[in-house]
């Protein structure tokens, strides 16, 4: 009887690598808020043209130099810093990064409103 002990120098494990659904959200969620991002920093700042009918005296915010620039300058800033929250978001498995991807979209969304607010009023 030549075999009979079962080889112990290899143990076997059951484990495979991780790739759960969890994983695969988050990195969607993270792809979908830097597209978010890309269109916010791309789009978001023509709303500066709100203010090509403006004449000398006119008293709509979106008149004045600075509203201008807040208009301009807001949803640029906010889709970097949104970007770098979704490359967080995707990069970690704990309560930050799940954070860091629910305060992207948020931030993303905030800039608009505040942009529309300014250009329209």
């Amino acid at each position: 009887m030549i075999n009979d002990q079962a080889p112990s120098a290899l143990p076997v494990r059951d484990e495979a690598p991780s790739v759960t659904g969890s994983d695969v959200g988050r990195i969607f969620a993270g792809l979908l808020v830097l597209a978010f991002a890309g269109v916010t920093g791309l789009f978001a700042p023509l709303m500066v043209m709100a203010s090509d009918g403006c004449n000398e005296g006119d008293a709509r915010m979106i008149c004045s130099a600075g509203t201008q620039q807040i208009v301009g300058t807001l949803p640029i800033a906010a889709a970097f810093v949104a970007a770098l929250l979704a490359v967080v978001g995707m990069a970690n498995r704990n309560a930050v990064g799940i954070g860091s991807l629910l305060a992207a979209p948020c931030l993303l969304v905030l800039s608009w409103v505040v942009s529309l607010a300014l250009a329209g009023a």
